[in-house]
């Protein structure tokens, strides 16, 4: 069987677009997810400390209630399951009005035996006091005093605005990092 060189030429475009388009998602976030759900996963890099953060919303982000976000913490090396170095934090600002917000509460999820969950938090009492162009900030603090955070930034549309009624979150990127000496 002969297949014509027009073929062959398609062929290996399709295959060097294929191949340019995973090259992208891999340098850009390491691997490919599968999202347990429909939210979208943010996957941050905190490079000093070694570790990855896949952050995913659990509730919202919305206007005017309480949005819930899950962090899970994995090794760079292997992806495994890990407990961060240290404390953690989750800020929210406001760019475009120079404000943030109440201050968030991190807790380590529990299995069904009460057993810390390695890796695996809840961030709660998150409130987006008003629609617009949010950051999301996450500093790892480490046992020696350093601090390193990485943002990832979102749109939180007004109730009236959303279709749904929920904000519209639009990941950009793996964030911005910040390594900082002690503080």
């Amino acid at each position: 069987m002969k297949i014509s060189k027009v073929c062959v030429r398609a062929i290996l475009a399709m295959t060097v677009v294929w191949g340019v388009f995973i090259g992208q998602v891999l340098a850009h976030s390491g691997h490919v997810h599968a999202p347990s759900s429909s939210a979208p996963m943010v996957h941050l890099t905190f490079a000093q400390a070694g570790v990855h953060a896949h952050v995913m919303w659990e509730l919202g982000p919305v206007v005017g209630a309480e949005s819930r976000l899950r962090v899970e913490w994995k090794s760079a090396l292997d992806h495994s399951s890990v407990s961060p170095s240290g404390d953690f934090e989750v800020v929210l600002w406001m760019p475009s009005m120079n404000h943030g917000s109440a201050p968030t509460l991190v807790q380590n999820l529990v299995d069904e035996n009460g057993k810390a969950l390695i890796g695996v938090y809840e961030v709660s009492n998150i409130y987006f006091v008003m629609g617009g162009d949010w950051e999301v900030r996450l500093t790892l603090i480490g046992a020696d005093g350093t601090f390193e955070t990485q943002t990832f930034a979102l749109d939180v549309l007004e109730d009236s605005e959303a279709p749904s009624g929920h904000g519209n979150p639009h990941s950009h990127g793996g964030g911005d990092s910040h390594h900082h000496g002690h503080h």
